[in-house]
């Protein structure tokens, strides 16, 4: 077995023929290339490469090939949103390591392309990119790859205050008021809020049953979707008296708002601006599960009524305290220290 070699950086490399390729009528050798910060970790790699070239010969196609394969492979089973996020991953972010072979590549191809995405991408983004690239190689390779992603930037939300979302309620038209409504109290997203018709109405127990969703499919086409989400995702939402009044009443089977999510948001961002305020309308639902959590309700309730599966974006949303409650806090929080603590009269 080739044995490493120590480069300038400190790590080691281990060079192994992997195959031949034939350019113009002539045979070319093609070796693949392992890096590692030890000598043992570098050799053992390529061992493996060495002892598995063989089953990984077999796979002939390009990573491009190989995530276009898996991608039609889910067509029919994932939800249209997922498929056209796949094809939006392959148009934008795989070109870069498309033309390289599933059997020749290597942990630097993969750490290079990573770290080239991440220069002006998000870490959300590249990481995104590596699963499908990841997800589409394990169909026809058993390899593992050993690379570092790079780290989640925490997420600055701008959550409006009552005063915010009361001036825009009072100011917006009949149909986003309603939108404004659903997701500041009724904690629902834009796609729920679109595909909700009057027959998710259930007005004997004052809620709304939320169970489908508004996405788009790989051809940019808006399309209902009787399925969430995620599983989570349906639920029945109680809400106010005056929001199931605001609703009205009409055909079972219309939609109770007849407008796409981008045409919610365009209409907001509008509105928004008007008032010189910086939130996304997405936000609204980060401002109801933080005005939850500052009366007192639990975790559990909040996660349900919004139907998220996990708390990390609860977590996340409480990071970000709202302005307007966060001094009253303060302040209940720094009189009791001065009272029962500081105050040496106590």
């Amino acid at each position: 077995m080739a044995k490493a070699k120590k480069l300038k950086s400190g790590s080691w490399r281990v060079r192994v023929f992997s195959h031949y390729e034939t350019v113009d009528g002539k045979q070319t050798a093609k070796y693949a290339s392992f890096t590692a910060p030890t000598r043992s970790e570098a050799e053992m790699m390529a061992t493996k490469f060495q002892n598995d070239k063989g089953r990984f010969k077999r796979c002939e196609f390009t990573v491009l090939e190989a995530v276009e394969k898996y991608i039609e492979s889910k067509e029919h089973v994932l939800s249209p949103s997922t498929i056209r996020s796949y094809e939006v991953i392959k148009n934008r972010h795989i070109a870069l390591i498309g033309a390289f072979r599933v059997d020749c590549l290597t942990n630097a191809d993969l750490q290079h392309w990573i770290n080239t995405l991440s220069a002006d991408k998000s870490a959300k983004t590249v990481k995104n990119a590596y699963g499908l690239v990841m997800a589409a190689i394990s169909l026809y390779s058993d390899r593992v790859f050993r690379v570092t992603l790079p780290a989640r930037q925490p997420v600055e939300y701008s959550i409006p205050s009552d005063d915010d979302v009361r001036r825009m309620m009072d100011k917006a038209r009949p149909d986003l008021k309603i939108a404004i409504a659903l997701a500041s109290v009724g904690t629902l997203r834009r796609g729920e809020i679109c595909s909700l018709k009057y027959k998710d109405i259930l007005k004997d127990f004052s809620a709304v049953y939320v169970h489908s969703d508004m996405v788009l499919d790989k051809n940019n086409n808006w399309v209902y979707k009787d399925i969430p989400k995620t599983s989570d995702s349906v639920r029945r939402v109680e809400l106010p008296a005056e929001i199931i009044d605001m609703l009205g009443d009409g055909d079972p089977e219309d939609f109770i708002i007849k407008s796409t999510p981008a045409a919610i948001t365009d209409v907001f961002c509008r509105l928004r601006d008007s008032l010189g305020l910086t939130c996304r309308f997405h936000d609204l639902r980060h401002y109801a599960a933080s005005i939850l959590h500052a009366i007192g309700v639990p975790d559990q309730y909040i996660m349900q009524r919004g139907g998220w599966s996990t708390d990390g974006t609860l977590k996340a949303v409480y990071r970000n305290t709202l302005s307007d409650k966060e001094k009253r806090f303060t302040d209940k929080a720094n009189d009791y220290f001065s009272k029962n603590l500081l105050n040496n009269n106590a």
